[in-house]
């Protein structure tokens, strides 16, 4: 395998008509949240449905798409046994990059990375800004949870584009570095 691929995939939704008020829309809306996550810790996203991914990471790849289809599997087979309908399954490829699209794969995941790390500085700075209001709220362990979560997206993101080469290490680092300082403040008024 050469220096990267991409996964391309398109799963099934619970937005379907015969589901509505049931409980098999919570099992498939559970099964295509946790598969997504399962996706996207694969490398970086650099499209809709389409996850650039280093190429020494193909036994992890292989495994997460497996993963993903036997979890489909078990919950449409359930959902079809009882409903009596038959639903598509979830279609995830891998396609080998060349070179020259590797290069394009990056430069869109750069992109699209470099415009989600802006977007998240000036949420976390806003945050920062309104930490008077946010101390005296009742939401202060929500929020602390919420921040928790997002600085450890960010390491794994982190960590994906260093593996793909990509050159946001020091923004990546700058947003986590303010999260920390977020997080520092608000656990030191408590």
């Amino acid at each position: 395998m050469g220096a990267g691929c991409i996964v391309v995939y398109d799963l099934i939704s619970e937005n379907w008509g015969v589901l509505k008020n049931t409980e098999y829309v919570h099992k498939l809306r559970a099964a295509r949240i946790r598969a997504t996550e399962l996706l996207h810790r694969l490398g970086v996203l650099c499209a809709e449905s389409v996850i650039l991914v280093n190429g020494g990471r193909m036994d992890e790849v292989n495994r997460v798409i497996d993963e993903v289809k036997k979890t489909y599997d078990a919950v449409l087979s359930e959902i079809e046994g009882a409903l009596g309908v038959a639903f598509p399954r979830p279609i995830i490829r891998i396609l080998e990059l060349t070179p020259q699209q590797y290069a394009t794969f990056t430069e869109l995941a750069e992109r699209r990375l470099r415009e989600a790390i802006d977007s998240n500085i000036d949420r976390v700075s806003s945050l920062s800004e309104r930490l008077e209001d946010v101390r005296g709220s009742a939401n202060v362990k929500n929020l602390l949870t919420s921040l928790r979560k997002l600085r450890r997206e960010w390491i794994k993101i982190r960590e994906n584009v260093v593996a793909l080469g990509i050159p946001l290490k020091d923004d990546i680092d700058y947003l986590i570095e303010l999260i920390d300082n977020v997080i520092s403040t608000i656990r030191g008024s408590e």
